[in-house]
């Protein structure tokens, strides 16, 4: 694993300066990386007999982190999953507060001044890896084995050699061309499906699967799957195909949360050579719109792509990774993002 930015001696120096009597709380991402980075952490901090004060599930916005600090109070914060050097205003509204530690695997915000106690490793080594290579320092791994290899597939760290061969190494039966059928591919399904389906009351599913209970997901699993298949079916008839720029296109409003998980199986089983995007409207946030975009080539700078189509809009944000990326804006600019992102895409090509 290549750490791009801090060690893992900052991370054991970070932990070994908090004392019984500090308030800790955490902040972790939505997904199953976010999930799971949340269950390692908790892990390594209780064999230290520190004890957590609450986990905050979170996703990605320009206020979140600024609402958190005037809300919260703390000692020392954990961030996994959470690109927060991408929101500058809210990481040093945090920072104000106690002591913070990011653990994450997101591109670097290269133009953030204060990029201590900062950990970013590469994309396809996700934060869970991160943590489950760190926690052998505390504590026996060897039961979480699978909830790393999940999480894993769902990430797309198999793209990378070093990490597909560690997957091997617990499931030797493993070909990177079927890993979608595989054991720790349906755990990692289940646990997704079941995180969409129960939005937002995500400490539900977390304490499901920090207890080991993924039985009481296989309803929710059900239930979510066959509306992404719907979806997905839905998309390949009726999406927009702009066979200049190589882009699938496609708006519409599913019943739950389901963009990422559509865009995800078309671009790696259906579009490979595609540019895949999914947009939706966000319940909880009226006349928004949200989407998700996925391209598996890595020609394509995903994240820097949507966040160029998106520079001249308000209330808007955009980032992620170079194949996997997404976006939220007002409506109303939804015909300019399109056009904006047809011109960025003919530009590369």
């Amino acid at each position: 694993m290549k750490y791009l930015l801090g060690s893992e001696k900052d991370f054991y120096d970070f932990v070994e300066k908090i004392s019984k009597k500090d308030k800790i709380k955490i902040i972790t991402h939505t997904d199953l990386d976010g999930i799971t980075s949340g269950i390692f952490l908790k892990k390594i901090l209780e064999s230290k007999g520190l004890r957590i004060k609450s986990i905050t599930f979170l996703d990605y916005g320009s206020d979140v982190l600024k609402n958190f600090s005037e809300k919260n109070g703390y000692d020392y914060l954990f961030m996994t999953d959470w690109s927060a050097d991408n929101f500058p205003e809210g990481l040093d509204s945090l920072r104000k507060n106690g002591k913070v530690m990011v653990i994450d695997h997101h591109p670097i915000n290269d133009s953030l001044q204060d990029k201590s106690n900062i950990i970013k490793t590469e994309t396809f080594d996700c934060t869970s890896y991160c943590l489950f290579n760190l926690a052998k320092k505390y504590i026996e791994t060897k039961d979480l084995e699978g909830l790393v290899c999940s999480t894993m597939v769902f990430d797309f760290s198999f793209n990378k050699e070093e990490n597909l061969n560690f997957i091997k190494s617990i499931y030797p039966e493993i070909t990177k061309e079927k890993i979608w059928e595989s054991k720790p591919a349906l755990m990692g399904k289940k646990i997704s499906e079941a995180l969409i389906y129960y939005t937002p009351n995500f400490k539900k599913v977390y304490n499901f699967v920090l207890k080991g209970k993924l039985k009481k997901l296989e309803k929710a699993s059900r239930i979510v799957d066959k509306e992404v298949s719907k979806w997905i079916e839905r998309y390949k008839n009726e999406s927009e195909y702009f066979s200049d720029q190589k882009l699938h296109f496609y708006y519409g409003s599913p019943r739950y949360g389901i963009t990422s998980a559509v865009v995800s199986q078309l671009s790696d089983r259906e579009f490979k050579q595609d540019t895949v995007i999914l947009a939706s409207d966000i319940k909880e946030k009226k006349d928004f719109v949200k989407l998700s975009a996925r391209n598996q080539t890595g020609k394509i700078d995903l994240g820097k792509l949507l966040k160029k189509c998106i520079s001249k809009f308000e209330n808007a944000t955009a980032g992620g990774h170079v194949r996997a990326s997404a976006a939220n804006f007002p409506k109303r600019y939804l015909n300019d993002f399109k056009k904006n992102l047809l011109e960025e895409l003919g530009n590369a090509e």
